[in-house]
């Protein structure tokens, strides 16, 4: 018996080989395509905010005010 044969109650051996992948039809890349160089293109020409610290956002002092502007207990040196 040769090796390629194996044992039927071997735990090892292989059954008959997978059927092949089905082709993958040329459309499904080119759309991926597509859409990321879209995404690209908005992120790229999206503008972005001129004031950077505008009320609201984090590190702002629109941030201190809406906390009273009280000090962090926390920044106090020791």
């Amino acid at each position: 018996m040769s090796a390629s044969e194996g044992n039927p109650g071997d735990p090892h051996s292989h059954g008959p080989p997978p059927p092949p992948e089905p082709k993958t039809p040329m459309w499904l890349p080119a759309l991926g395509a597509v859409l990321f160089l879209t995404a690209g293109l908005v992120w790229a020409l999206t503008p972005t905010s001129k004031n950077e610290t505008e009320p609201g956002a984090p590190g702002s002092e629109g941030t201190v005010a809406a906390d009273g502007g009280a000090p962090n207990p926390h920044d106090h040196p020791h």
